[in-house]
Parts: structure tokens; C-alpha cells; sequence
């Protein structure tokens, strides 16, 4: 059996360490290495933590699977485009590794409390604190986007934090919209 090189590993745990710091907000898509591979191995972490979570957790969908494709396509065409509009395509590599990094390093969190939502949707005793526990979440997501947002275009965090929110929403309503009809 082959040992992880150690030099790929440092360099793993590196940008592990980097995630979380752009998920609490102390470093952003210019930290990130403006490597191409990068996009593609981001994505593939995110999907494949995802899921799993999505195997361990019994499932509450039978279509969380495509939701899963869509978020993935959708966040990347939606910043793609923003990015363009902006006239900041250049910036679009870093923005969304980050983005898909921080979804990654967010996964369980806002998965779990998903799962939970629904899972205590009818039970009084832990409807509310689940609830907070799902905002919480969701607070800090949007949070976190407006904070990559904020430093890629250079425009203030209330407008970035706008403009996270939006994307969320259409997201959200393009899912109910594609998974509801069905």
C-alpha cells in the first residue's frame, strides 16, 4: 500500500485549514490559490461529502441526488454570471473554489439541520430549538457567502449580503419549482 506523499497531504490539510477560515470569516477568495485543478477537485469534495451524508442520513427525498447536480450547476453558472455582469470574470477560479469550499466545509452542518427540520417538523418538544439550530445555520451561510462576495467585487458587505440572499432564494425557488412539480 502507497503512502499519501507528503507533500499532497500538507497541501490538502492547507486547504482544509483555508476553508475553515473562510467560513469563519477571516480569509476569502484571494487567499485561495488561483489554480484551475482546484475548481473541479473542490466541487468533487463537496459532492462526494454530500453524499455521503446523504447515504448516512436516511434520505427524506428520493431526488436529493439531482438536487444535488442542480445546487452544484446552479452556484456555478450563478456566480459565473454575476461575476460577468460585474465585470469581474477574471476573479471567477478563486471565487468559486472558495464558494464550493466553504459549501464543503458547511455540508454537514446544514445538512444535518435539513435533515432534522424535517425529521422534528411535528414534534413540539425539539421543534423549536432544531428551527433556531436551522437558522443558525442559514445565518451563517449567507453570512460567509456575503463575506466572499464582499471581497471579490469590493462593494459593501450589505449589499453582498443582499446579493447572497438572492441567490439562495432563486435557488430555493428553482428547486421547488423543478422537485415539487414533480
Amino acid at each position: 500500500m502507497l503512502a499519501p506523499r507528503p507533500r499532497a497531504s500538507s497541501a490538502l490539510a492547507a486547504l482544509v485549514r483555508l476553508f475553515c477560515q473562510i467560513s469563519i470569516w477571516r480569509q476569502g477568495p484571494q487567499d485561495v490559490p488561483a489554480v484551475g485543478i482546484l475548481l473541479p477537485l473542490t466541487i468533487c469534495a463537496y459532492v462526494l461529502v454530500s453524499a455521503l451524508l446523504g447515504k448516512l442520513l436516511p434520505p427524506q427525498r428520493p431526488d436529493w441526488l439531482a438536487q444535488l447536480g442542480l445546487d452544484v450547476a446552479f452556484v456555478a453558472l450563478w456566480y459565473w454570471l454575476l461575476l460577468r455582469i460585474a465585470r469581474r470574470s477574471e476573479r471567477y477560479l478563486q471565487t468559486a473554489v472558495a464558494l464550493f469550499g466553504l459549501q464543503t466545509v458547511l455540508a454537514v452542518p446544514s445538512i444535518i439541520s435539513v435533515w432534522l427540520v424535517q425529521r422534528y417538523a411535528a414534534d413540539p418538544l425539539w421543534q423549536a430549538p432544531v428551527y433556531i439550530a436551522a437558522v443558525a445555520v442559514l445565518i451563517w451561510t449567507l453570512v460567509a457567502v456575503g463575506h466572499i462576495l464582499h471581497a471579490t467585487l469590493e462593494r459593501p458587505l450589505g449589499f453582498c449580503l443582499i446579493l447572497a440572499f438572492g441567490q439562495m432564494l432563486t435557488e430555493e425557488l428553482l428547486f421547488l419549482a423543478v422537485f415539487e412539480s414533480s
